[in-house]
C-alpha cells in the first residue's frame, strides 16, 4: 500500500489564479458597482475588499491543495479531493486508455506538468486530473499504467520488433506558418468578439452595433470598405497567432500500438492515443487549402477527448499536409486506413436538391439586408452567387465508397471532409429518404461512431442514388454477397 501524495505546493498559486479567472467578470462588476459606496465609507475600503477577496482565494486554494491526495495502490490510481465534500475516485489501470500531460507557462517555470487520465466512456472530460506534479511523479504514474501491457508477453520476435519500431513526423516552421495562414479561424474570432460585445452591451448599456452602424453611415463608401477589410485583416492575424501558439513544435510519433503527439508553445501538451481507440479518420480540406492541394488529418477518438479541440471532438493528427503526402503519412502512422476510393456519387438529378436550400436562404438574407440597409445591402449579392457555387461543389464532391471492411464518405460543408471508418467501428448506420427525395429516387446515408462522449460523432452524405444507398446499407448489414464498391 503506497502512501498518499500531495501535489507540488505551487499548485496553490495555480489554483488561486484559476479561481480568480473563473470569477473575474462578476468580481469586476461587483467592485465597480460598490466602488462609490466603499470610497464614501473609508478611503481604504476598496483596498480592504480586494485584500479580503485575495485572502479567501488563498485560503480556499490552500485547503484544496491540502485535501487533494493521490496514490497508486494494487491495480488502481486513487484520487481523493474536496474541501467540504470528500470525493474519492478510484480508477482501475485496466480501464485507462491514455495518460496525457500538459504544461502552461507556470508549470514550465517550475518543471511541472498537469496530468489527465482518459478512460473508456469517460466523455469529454478526463476521468482523473492532477493539476500540478513533478515530471518524475507523472512518469511514475505513466509507468504504473504501462505495466498492464508489460504483463502480456510477446510470443515471437516479429511482434517484438514491431513494438520497438518508432517513426516520427514533425511540422516544420514554414509549414506551421502556412497552416496558420490557411486555418480559417477568422469565423471563430468573430464569434468570440460577438460574445464580448454582447457582454459589453449589458454592462455599459451601450448598443455597440448601432453605434458602428451610424458611424459607418457618416463615412464614405471607400472608408467603409477599408474599415471592413482592416477588421478582416486583424482577425485573420489574431487567428494566425492562435494557430501558431497551438501547433508550434508539433510532432507525432508512432511506437508499437500507440501514437504520441506533442505540441504547443505557451502550453505544451503531450497526448497518447492507442490505435484501437481511433474510430474514424478525417481528412479536411477547407476553402483556403483545397486550391493549393493542402489538407489536415484528424481522428475521432473513443473514450474521451484526447485533444480538446474547440471546434469539434476530433483530435488533430497532423495540421497540414500536401495531398500527395497523405498516403505516405498513413503508410507510416495508420496503414490500415490506406484504401483506394471509387466513389458512388450523387446523380445529376440530385443537383437541384443541393442548390435549393442554400440559394433560398441566401436570397432571403440578401432581400432582408436590402430592405433594411438600402444600397449597403447590395454588398450581400455575392452571397447568392457563392451559395450556388458551394451547392455545385457539394454535389460534385459528395460520394460514398466501401471495401470489405472500410467505409469512406465524402461531403462538403464549407470544408470538404473525407471520413474513413472500419465497419466494426460504426456504431449505427442509417438510410433515410424524405418525400422530395423519394420523388427523385434519392436517399441519405448517415453513420455514427463513438467519440467524445455518449452522443458520439455523425457523418452523412445526402441525395445519393437510391440504389447506391441500398447497397451501402446491405454492405453494413452483411446482406450483400459482394461488399466492394464498383
Amino acid at each position: 500500500m503506497s502512501e498518499p501524495k500531495r501535489m507540488h505546493p505551487i499548485s496553490i498559486v495555480l489554483r488561486m489564479l484559476k479561481l480568480i479567472k473563473d470569477a473575474i467578470v462578476p468580481l469586476v462588476i461587483a467592485f465597480i458597482a460598490l466602488l462609490r459606496e466603499l470610497t464614501e465609507l473609508f478611503w481604504w475600503s476598496p483596498y480592504a475588499l480586494i485584500g479580503i477577496v485575495l485572502l479567501l482565494d488563498g485560503l480556499f486554494a490552500f485547503l484544496y491543495w491540502y485535501r487533494f491526495t493521490y496514490r497508486m495502490e494494487q491495480d488502481e490510481l486513487r484520487i481523493e479531493s474536496g474541501i467540504f465534500v470528500r470525493k474519492k475516485r478510484y480508477i482501475s489501470k485496466h480501464r485507462i486508455h491514455s495518460v496525457n500531460t500538459s504544461a502552461n507557462i507556470f508549470h514550465r517555470l517550475f518543471g511541472l506538468v498537469k496530468l489527465e487520465v482518459q478512460t473508456a466512456g469517460g466523455g469529454k472530460e478526463a476521468e482523473g486530473v492532477i493539476p500540478a506534479l513533478s515530471k518524475s511523479d507523472a512518469a511514475a504514474i505513466q509507468q504504473f499504467v504501462k505495466r498492464k501491457e508489460q504483463d502480456t508477453v510477446l510470443e515471437n520476435a516479429e511482434d517484438t520488433q514491431l513494438s520497438e519500431h518508432r517513426v516520427s513526423c514533425r511540422l516544420s516552421f514554414r509549414r506551421l506558418l502556412a497552416a496558420a495562414a490557411t486555418s480559417g479561424g477568422t469565423g471563430i474570432i468573430f464569434g468570440f468578439l460577438f460574445a464580448i460585445t454582447q457582454q459589453a452591451d449589458n454592462v455599459m448599456d451601450i448598443n455597440i452595433y448601432s453605434f458602428f452602424y451610424h458611424w459607418l453611415l457618416k463615412q464614405s463608401l471607400l472608408l467603409s470598405i477599408l474599415f471592413a477589410a482592416g477588421s478582416l485583416a486583424v482577425t485573420w492575424m489574431v487567428a494566425m497567432v492562435g494557430t501558431i501558439l497551438k501547433y508550434c513544435s508539433f510532432e507525432i510519433t508512432k511506437q508499437g500500438n500507440e501514437l504520441f503527439i506533442q505540441r504547443g508553445l505557451l502550453e505544451r501538451k503531450e497526448m497518447t492515443i492507442p490505435l484501437h481507440r481511433i474510430q474514424a479518420l478525417k481528412v479536411e480540406e477547407n476553402i483556403f487549402r483545397q486550391p493549393f492541394g493542402l489538407l489536415a488529418v484528424s481522428a475521432e477518438i473513443a473514450g474521451g477527448e484526447a485533444g480538446k479541440d474547440q471546434k469539434s471532438v476530433s483530435t488533430v493528427l497532423f495540421p497540414l499536409l500536401r495531398r500527395k503526402e497523405l498516403r505516405d503519412f498513413l503508410d507510416a502512422m495508420l496503414p490500415e486506413y490506406v484504401v483506394g476510393t471509387a466513389y458512388r456519387k450523387p446523380p445529376k438529378r440530385a443537383l437541384m436538391r443541393y442548390l435549393f436550400l442554400p440559394a433560398a436562404i441566401s436570397i432571403l438574407i440578401t432581400g432582408v439586408l436590402i430592405y433594411f440597409f438600402g444600397g449597403y445591402g447590395l454588398f450581400a449579392l455575392p452571397l447568392v452567387v457563392l451559395s450556388i457555387l458551394f451547392g455545385v461543389l457539394d454535389h460534385r464532391d459528395a460520394g460514398v465508397s466501401w471495401t470489405q471492411d472500410m467505409l469512406t464518405m465524402r461531403y462538403r460543408e464549407l470544408t470538404r471532409v473525407t471520413v474513413h471508418s472500419h465497419r466494426k467501428k460504426v456504431q449505427s448506420f442509417h438510410e433515410s429518404q424524405h418525400y422530395f427525395q423519394s420523388k427523385k429516387q434519392l436517399g441519405t446515408l448517415k453513420i455514427a461512431v463513438a467519440s467524445g462522449g455518449a452522443a458520439g460523432s455523425s457523418f452523412k452524405v445526402k441525395h445519393l442514388d437510391e440504389k447506391d444507398a441500398d447497397e451501402a446499407y446491405d454492405w453494413y448489414s452483411f446482406r450483400s454477397p459482394k461488399r466492394t464498391a464498383q
